[in-house]
């Protein structure tokens, strides 16, 4: 007779003999298993697990691996759910018996493992970074596992035999040996201005620069500057980098001293226009100055230094803001990190006004660095978790900025890293995720809009009243806030055929995703739209600065949105209105070859759509731009370029990318405005090599 399967455990089948069981057991079907079929059927045999059928008892003898619960005691939807903690757990612990008894212990342990102290956590490697000041404004940062760090373990263990030696160690180690002499500085004082320019400048500087962020204090560079008109007062090689940030100072207030000018009357505006060319090219002087120490001031890499870069950056902001300014920012960055500003300062050899200063140019220098390289598609120097440093603090011997304005730009700006980090995951994730990112955006949305409404709308952040004491400085900040909406929505401008007016988008997933996105992109335009509203109240009010990156780079985006958003929209005479508003305000905002060449690429744009629709029939065509009538400052700039094309055959080099005016040759045939000609007579060509000189008469000339 044929053996019964159910009753000859041990005798191994042959592999022909496998068939299909007509009843699976319940533990292979659990595991989506072929079961072999007998009872227990072969495989849980083999593999040492409970076997059981449905509506039968689950035996009581069970293998060391498995569970003590009696399965058949728990409710059908709890046995998967046992199960599936059961192979949680053996694939983290290995394959330990899952009985009660061991359960218990295994939990008893892990429960202990959390309570364990930091005495007891295995091994002693823990290095702390050190920020150790080597003068007032001078520190020397060393990261945790740094080679510095192992050195001073190891000479903390041999401290005694090493105070025996009575020798001498020179820690804090900078290349002396390749500074430059201070006679430098002493050359470069010969291009200060008369002491009245100088303080007119540095105005400007903290009227019309210095509005959201921090810089420099003023009553520290104004004791600077007395020193550089003092006659008793020697250099050293730390004063590099102060001696830089003047000048730095001086330049970047030649690039807003127009705003000072008044508006200009028809029989003044040739005055008016050429007062433009003559303090773009003293600006050039003053940077140029600064540029010659700039070797010196990264090594001595203090705290000063990162106040040079940071200026400087400013300076070239408007001119290349991706190339030239974003390298600068980079640097300052860099020396920020060499002087252990990103940390939080632990020790007690320094005061809390110095600390405050260091904190305060740190967040300045991330956080613009970062809103630039966002809007530029850049990386930044350092992740956010590798920084520990204290915010600023309000404190009121600060004269500027405004503090609930300094903290609200910060604010704004980490608002505008998360919705980057969030646009970039569209990218890389899975299809099924979108929804996800997309819900996510429309978080930030109304995360961002409670915010913001819970600013105070009086004097700073949120009071746009024109005669306020903080006019600009809010409208500036309302721009960043602005430009978050339209950096958010307009990645979805060109994803979906847009609705019609007035429809309704109903059905849910496609449908719920067009709607997100239909949000998105709304707020984008009108944001937009809203960008142009707050720069014509700036242009009515106190006027539109040529060398403001914030004001043109606003006006920018909100055209680009809307040439892209007229493509959809061919009939909204509210984007027709807008553009021509947009175009009218960028062109106030001239301010050197760079930003010509964004107006032009406008301009083409423009045109390009205007062409496209009036081919498709449409009746409502964009309108073309007025053409300006030609200026005499127009006239003056497209002699000077002239001038300048003929000295490039010669070998000589353009000085200025942020000015499209060439210094003019004095005596220069052919042109007959006798006032033009005794303008052209302050510069001298020979500046172009550096060697140059300022007296009295041409600084007052140059006021008047």
């Amino acid at each position: 007779m044929t053996p019964d399967r159910g009753s000859n455990h041990g005798t191994k089948r042959k592999r022909g003999e496998r068939r299909r069981a007509s009843l699976a057991c319940e533990t292979c079907r659990k595991q989506k298993e072929k079961c072999e079929g007998g009872q227990p059927c072969w495989r849980c045999q083999r593999l040492g697990r409970p076997c059981h059928f449905q509506g039968q008892p689950i035996p009581t003898t069970t293998s060391p691996c498995s569970s003590s619960v009696p399965v058949a005691s728990v409710p059908g939807d709890e046995n998967g759910r046992i199960q599936n903690l059961e192979d949680i757990a053996r694939h983290f612990l290995g394959d330990v018996p899952l009985d009660k008894e061991n359960i218990g212990r295994i939990a008893d342990k892990l429960r202990s493992s959390t309570d364990t102290t930091l005495s007891e956590t295995a091994l002693d490697i823990n290095e702390p970074f050190d920020v150790h000041f080597v003068s007032n404004n001078m520190a020397h940062y060393s990261g945790e596992f740094s080679h510095w760090n192992f050195s001073q373990k190891l000479r903390r263990k041999m401290s005694c035999q090493i105070d025996r030696l009575d020798s001498r160690v020179k820690e804090y180690w900078r290349p002396t040996q390749l500074q430059s002499s201070p006679e430098i500085i002493v050359e470069t004082m010969m291009h200060l201005p008369p002491r009245s320019i100088a303080d007119f400048l540095i105005t400007m500087f903290f009227k019309y620069v210095e509005i959201n962020c921090f810089y420099i204090e003023r009553k520290w560079i104004e004791e600077k500057v007395a020193l550089c008109y003092s006659s008793t007062k020697t250099y050293t090689a730390i004063d590099f980098p102060w001696v830089c940030s003047v000048f730095a100072v001086l330049a970047i207030g030649t690039q807003v001293a127009h705003m000072e000018d008044q508006k200009p009357k028809p029989d003044s505006e040739i005055t008016e226009e050429l007062s433009l060319c003559s303090e773009d090219s003293v600006g050039l002087v003053f940077y140029h100055a600064a540029c010659k120490l700039i070797p010196d001031v990264l090594l001595v890499a203090s705290h000063e230094s990162v106040q040079v870069f940071l200026l400087l950056a400013t300076y070239s902001l408007p001119v290349s803001t991706g190339g030239l300014a974003y390298t600068y920012y980079g640097l300052a960055m860099k020396m920020a990190i060499q002087n252990g500003m990103h940390r939080k300062y632990q020790g007690g050899n320094c005061d809390s006004r110095t600390i405050e200063v260091r904190n305060r140019l740190f967040w300045t220098a991330y956080t613009v660095e970062k809103y630039v390289s966002i809007m530029h598609g850049r990386p930044i120097s350092i992740a956010r978790s590798e920084i520990n440093a204290d915010m600023p603090r309000d404190c009121p011997t600060f004269e500027s900025p405004r503090f609930a304005n300094l903290t609200a730009f910060h604010t704004l700006i980490s608002y505008l890293e998360e919705v980057s980090g969030t646009l970039a995951q569209f990218k890389r994730c899975p299809k099924r995720l979108l929804s996800e990112y997309l819900e996510r955006l429309i978080r930030l949305r109304t995360s961002i809009k409670q915010w913001w409404d819970s600013l105070p709308a009086t004097e700073e952040c949120r009071d746009l009243c024109s005669q306020g004491p903080n006019f600009r400085q809010n409208s500036h900040l309302r721009l960043c806030y602005l430009l978050i909406y339209v950096y958010m929505g307009r990645a979805f401008i060109f994803v979906d055929d847009r609705k019609e007016p007035g429809e309704v988008i109903t059905g849910a997933g496609n449908g719920s995703g067009r709607a997100r996105r239909s949000i998105l992109v709304d707020d984008c335009v009108s944001s937009a739209l809203d960008i142009l509203n707050t720069l014509q109240s700036l242009s009515d009010h106190v006027g539109l600065c040529r060398a403001s990156y914030n004001e043109f780079s606003a006006c920018r985006a909100a055209i680009l949105v809307i040439l892209a958003e007229s493509l959809n929209s061919r009939k909204s005479q509210r984007l027709q209105d807008g553009l021509h508003r947009g175009m009218d305000l960028i062109r106030q905002m001239v301010g050197g070859s760079s930003s010509e060449s964004e107006i032009s690429y406008l301009e083409s744009i423009e045109a390009a759509i205007s062409q496209l629709l009036a081919a498709t029939g449409d009746d409502s065509v964009l309108p073309q731009s007025d053409q300006i009538p030609t200026s005499a400052y127009s006239k003056f700039k497209d002699w000077t370029q002239s001038l300048k094309k003929d000295k490039s055959t010669s070998g000589n080099v353009e000085l200025s990318s942020f000015s499209p005016l060439a210094h003019p040759t004095p005596g220069t045939e052919g042109f007959a405005n006798l006032e033009l000609n005794d303008m052209a007579a302050f510069f001298d060509p020979d500046w172009a090599n550096g060697d140059f000189e300022f007296d009295t008469y041409n600084f007052s000339s140059l006021s008047k």
